[in-house]
């Protein structure tokens, strides 16, 4: 657990220490809460360092992340863009805020109006980084001495390589059984099965920096971690424990007397005693374990019966002792076998582990690249090599006088390493540096990427010893409501080094609200989960998840009924009702996430999901894949169907079962029965459309780059109008999207290196194992208006006006098959090192690292609750299941007694705002005005009617008909002209303008923009082979009544400009223009 620093000075208010942080001349390390304003203050730390005469190219910042990195570049722009064009009164105020002294104002306004020019034209400017890129850019400045692999790119997908180069070696020990590892290989298969073998490989991989710490300098790194194994455990490697306890005669006699003892108790009582006698004969160790202890292999709790008790008489207190010391003897047994696996673990992992690590080393050597561990690892010996240190240190005490490190709680003991050696060498040199380090270690929540929280105090110990930095602490938040303040108070008190925390001021009238939603699977459906149901509509419901169902029926339903529109939110000093976008919605893990997906969709609530490697699994990429496997399998009957019946062709099930029933006389797969039928007379309209479609992309399918006839299916297959009609309507923005990000990928995939369309399957199917660089749902056009659905991690940094933590069953699995390796911040290497399989095999002697392990991931999970509530501006909401989240009970038992309201003030609506009234020109009228469309019931009706032509007419258009038949009253008559319109379509004399397999490509409200910039809507346009109709509908009623050549004069110059623009976009191409009645005549313009 974390004590507070020596020399941390908190809750100091903010007038007291951060003008010292602020000071150029100090080197300052700052403990500042959630929502304090970490970034503003190290970035005005930044403006104040330029003010004060610094080169741009003398700053040094250094991050976590790519995003943070760059919202520090762009806060920094923003600020000097202010310093630059904005007045000086406002920049007086900008320079008073960051605690420059009056005086000093006036004589630094010119510098501060040049500060834009200097750091946009310096060359080079500010360094704004992450560790990684500022360990790569160290590796591209070392001496050629060093050997380093100078200016390598980093290796991108890291599992993938990882995962062949594991198969690789597999399959080679494999074949060679009579090496050291086919030997090790064989003897892990046998004890903990390839899965777990899988896993151990992967974390030894995960863990391979500490690996080489730990064995740096031994030429034999395997050995070296056995001998020291043995020694730390004192493992006996050539005892036998249980031959020793069958040797040992007090233990047996022992066993003996209680077995025998046993036989004159009660009816329990001696079957165990006639089970340890047998036991005994049979010289079975683990029946003698299981019946003196317990079945677990506990201790068990011993209350001899009475017959026992009046058996034994005056020898029950020597019974109890011989138990005592049988159940120790036991215990010392079962820790010996302990230790007996510990080593063959080991012995078998770390020498195929070792081995593992070698040959993925070797597989980036050969393709020229490094990762970001091969950065970290070789940064930290290159800084401290004593041969190379002083000429990198010149060249880093040349450029950089001034460090700024943000976020640096998840620093890790490596990269600390090479801060440190630099730094040692920096503290003594004649320029020394300063260092700003701004960080709170109670937002550490990054132990599985090696984080090391307590790395920031070491720190700050360091740099008051070298740098003379004091260590302030803040814990005033700017972001939080006084409710949500008073609420996460005794929600945290008892977490390690945590102060109550103060709102700011400017808060003081901000609304807040907290609330707890308990979720309780209902009773009735422990009845269900083992009914009927129908397998292919509704997935097997799981006992365990009917709470976390429960929970995002209650989250979907609440926002839905009682927070969106309903709710106060405050924004720039407005009160107006709660948005979608207002809300932030927070997971631990990803596991559920699908769930409250689903809830959401149900409810029609726009959302954006964090959930990793959902493009591909979405069901309009899984579409697409189909259809790309169709094109390229011929004979994959299952993706054609898959195909089909996609929204693409939209086939139903009776044209399904016409292709694909069983036939006596055939022995066709689907693509030739698929031809053979569009030749019939009866093929259903979507087959023949298909077979149309399907043969023009299978023509270009070898010949176009995958993009390219993506883009060809989109188009062809209208398939972006296609898919949205068939979803609903909350969903069409992400399906959209995600259609988008669908071939943004194709364009963009490892930088086009597969073109082909089997290239591209192949990397698609790459993507889909490796759910670390498979790629995320695209982002809706209205994401800023929809609920984001992330995970605590994803959240880091961001805030929400409304935060609903969703805890769901809040279990975490147990880790297993993994490393140990507990690294002090202040060592130069880990303490210990060794492999682990299950929680039994952890050992006594590794019992301190692991409960130390366990109370740093103890602690990690506070920081993480610490870290969700925080994000929420005004109100908080914690769920999950009522009888399984620890979480929900700790928000129950610390608001119980609070009197904090539970929901957030009504919003008002948008606010309106009264603009003066535009001048108009007095200009004379030029044309004539249009007169308004008249308004009459059979105007209306041929409105609807065009409307659903438009629906239905293949390729179809998403039109809500019942919402617009009920704003034209015409409600009662959608069902008549809706079969009016469908009737009209099914004409035979009008197939070849309707029915997909007599032309190649149609379009409904074919747009189109003439020289002028006015758009025109074309009713239908129809592309055949010799060219194209455009079809303009007259369904009003009043066109019954007017001839032919009438109603062509009517309109003929409408038609014609039409055609004229569209030969401009057809050039070379046959053009006809015609008019379609409401009785379905057709009414060819160059025949009147």
């Amino acid at each position: 657990m974390r004590a507070a620093c020596a020399g941390r000075e908190t809750g100091l208010p903010e007038h007291l220490h951060i003008p010292t942080a602020l000071d150029p001349a100090r080197s300052v390390v700052v403990e500042a809460c959630a929502g304090s304003g970490k970034t503003w203050l190290l970035v005005s730390r930044m403006i104040r360092l330029l003010l004060a005469g610094a080169e741009p190219s003398e700053l040094l910042a250094i991050t976590f992340t790519r995003k943070a990195a760059q919202e520090m570049t762009d806060r920094l722009h923003a600020w000097l863009r202010v310093l630059a064009l904005d007045s000086d009164a406002e920049v007086r105020d900008f320079l008073r805020e960051r605690m420059i002294p009056e005086a000093e104002i006036e004589p630094l306004l010119p510098r501060a109006r040049g500060l834009l020019e200097a750091v946009l034209t310096a060359a080079p400017g500010p360094t704004i980084t992450t560790f990684h890129g500022w360990f790569l850019d160290l590796l591209r400045r070392a001496p050629l001495e060093a050997g380093l692999p100078w200016g390598s790119p980093l290796l991108e997908r890291e599992r993938q390589v990882q995962g062949e180069v594991r198969d690789a070696l597999l399959d080679a020990w494999a074949r060679a059984p009579d090496t050291a590892e086919g030997a090790a290989l064989r003897e892990l298969l046998g004890d903990i099965g390839e899965a777990n073998l899988h896993a151990l490989l992967k974390n030894f991989l995960d863990a391979r920096a500490e690996w080489w710490a730990y064995t740096e300098g031994h030429d034999d790194p395997v050995a070296h971690a056995l001998t020291t194994l043995v020694t730390q455990l004192g493992i006996e490697l050539d005892s036998d424990p249980d031959a020793a306890f069958w040797n040992d005669a007090d233990a047996v006699r022992r066993t003996e007397g209680i077995a025998s003892a046993l036989l004159s108790g009660g009816k329990l009582e001696m079957a165990r005693g006639e089970a340890l006698v047998a036991a005994l004969a049979a010289r079975d160790l683990d029946t003698v374990l299981k019946k003196v202890l317990t079945s677990e292999l506990a201790r068990r709790v011993w209350k001899p019966t009475k017959a026992l008790k009046e058996a034994l008489a005056a020898r029950i207190d020597p019974f109890q002792r011989d138990t005592e010391a049988l159940e120790m003897r036991l215990f010392a047994l079962l820790e010996a076998r302990t230790a007996q696996r510990i080593w063959q673990l080991n012995r078998h992992g770390l020498l195929l582990g070792h081995a593992y690590v070698c040959a993925y080393q070797s597989a980036k050597a050969r393709q020229g690249r490094v990762d970001f561990t091969d950065a970290e690892w070789q940064a930290a010996r290159l800084l401290q090599d004593d041969s190379l240190r002083p000429l990198l240190a010149l060249k880093l005490d040349a450029r950089v006088r001034h460090v700024l490190l943000d976020e640096f709680q998840d620093t890790n003991p490596l990269q600390w390493q090479a801060l440190t050696a630099w730094l040692t060498d920096a503290a003594q040199s004649d320029r020394v540096p300063t260092v700003f380090l701004v960080g709170d270690p109670k937002q550490a929540i990054y132990r599985f990427r090696r984080g090391e929280a307590r790395v920031f105090d070491e720190a700050a110990r360091f740099l008051a010893s070298h740098f003379n930095a004091p260590h302030f602490a803040t814990d005033m938040s700017r972001r939080l409501a006084p409710a949500v303040v008073e609420a996460i108070n005794p929600l945290f008190a008892g977490m390690a080094a945590y102060a109550p925390h103060t709102h700011a001021p400017a808060n003081d009238a901000l609304a807040g609200a907290v609330r707890t939603v308990e979720a309780l699977a209902p009773e009735s459906e422990a009845a269900e989960i083992g009914g009927l149901r129908n397998p292919l509509t509704t997935p097997r419901a799981e006992v365990a998840d009917r709470a976390v169902h429960e929970e995002a029926r209650l989250f979907a339903r609440t926002l839905a009924d009682e927070v969106l529109g309903r709710w106060g939110v405050m924004e720039k000093g407005l009160l107006r009702a709660a948005r979608p976008g207002d809300v932030m919605a927070l997971v631990k893990k990803r596991t559920h996430l699908h769930l409250y997906e689903r809830a959401l969709e149900d409810a029609g609530i726009p959302f954006i999901t964090s959930r990793r490697g959902g493009l591909l699994h979405a069901l309009e990429a899984q579409d697409l894949i189909a259809l790309i496997d169709t094109l390229l399998l011929p004979h994959a009957d299952l993706k054609l169907a898959h195909t089909l019946k996609s929204p693409l062709f939209d086939c139903d099930d009776a044209a399904l079962v016409t292709l694909f029933a069983p036939r006596a006389d055939t022995e066709l797969r689907g693509w030739e029965r698929l031809q053979a039928l569009s030749a019939q007379a009866d093929c259903p309209p979507c087959l023949a459309r298909a077979v149309t479609l399907l043969a023009g992309w299978r023509a270009h399918a070898g010949v176009l780059p995958a993009h390219d006839l993506l883009d060809r299916i989109y188009f062809e297959g209208d398939l972006e109008a296609r898919t949205a009609a068939a979803v609903p309507p909350a969903m069409r923005p992400q399906v959209a999207a995600n259609l988008r990000a669908f071939m943004q990928l194709a364009l963009t995939q490892d930088a086009g290196r597969y073109p082909t369309l089997a290239g591209f399957v192949r990397e698609l199917a790459s993507l889909m194992d490796d759910s670390d660089a498979a790629p995320g749902e695209g982002i809706a056009a209205d994401g800023e208006n929809a609920v984001r659905l992330l995970t605590i991690h994803g959240a880091k940094g961001l805030e929400a006006p409304i935060v609903w933590l969703l805890g769901g069953r809040d279990h975490d699995k147990p880790v297993h098959h993994a490393v140990l390796a507990p690294w002090p911040p202040a060592a130069p290497r880990p303490a210990h090192f060794s492999l682990f399989g299950t929680k039994a095999d952890h050992g006594a002697g590794r019992a301190a690292w692991f409960d130390e392990e366990a109370a740093l991931a103890a602690q990690e999970t506070d920081n993480l609750f610490y870290v969700a509530a925080t994000r929420a501006k005004q109100a908080l909401i914690v769920s999950g299941d009522a009888q399984k989240n620890d979480w929900l009970a700790r928000a129950n038992q610390a608001w119980q007694g609070l009197a904090l309201p539970d929901r957030l003030p009504a919003g008002a609506p948008a606010a309106t705002v009264d603009l003066p009234a535009p001048q108009v020109l007095s200009a004379p009228p030029v044309g004539q005005r249009r007169p308004p469309a008249a308004n009459t019931p059979a105007t209306r009706r041929g409105e609807l009617f065009h409307a659903c032509l438009e629906r239905h007419a293949p390729p179809g258009a998403a039109r809500d008909l019942p919402q617009l038949a009920a704003r034209l009253g015409l409600a009662a008559e959608l069902p008549a002209i809706e079969a009016a319109a469908r009737a009209l379509i099914a004409r035979p004399g009008l197939a070849p303008l309707f029915d997909p397999a007599h032309y190649r490509v149609a379009h409904n409200e074919f747009a189109l923009i003439d020289s002028d910039g006015r758009l025109h809507r074309i009713d239908r346009v129809v592309e055949h082979d010799d060219g194209l109709w455009l079809i303009d509908y007259k369904t009003g009623e009043d066109s019954l009544l007017t001839n032919d050549a009438e109603l062509v004069a009517r309109h003929r110059p409408q038609l014609d400009a039409y055609r004229a623009l569209l030969a401009a976009l057809r050039p070379g191409r046959a053009i006809r223009a015609a008019l379609l009645r409401a009785d379905g005549r057709l009414v060819d313009v160059a025949a009147v």
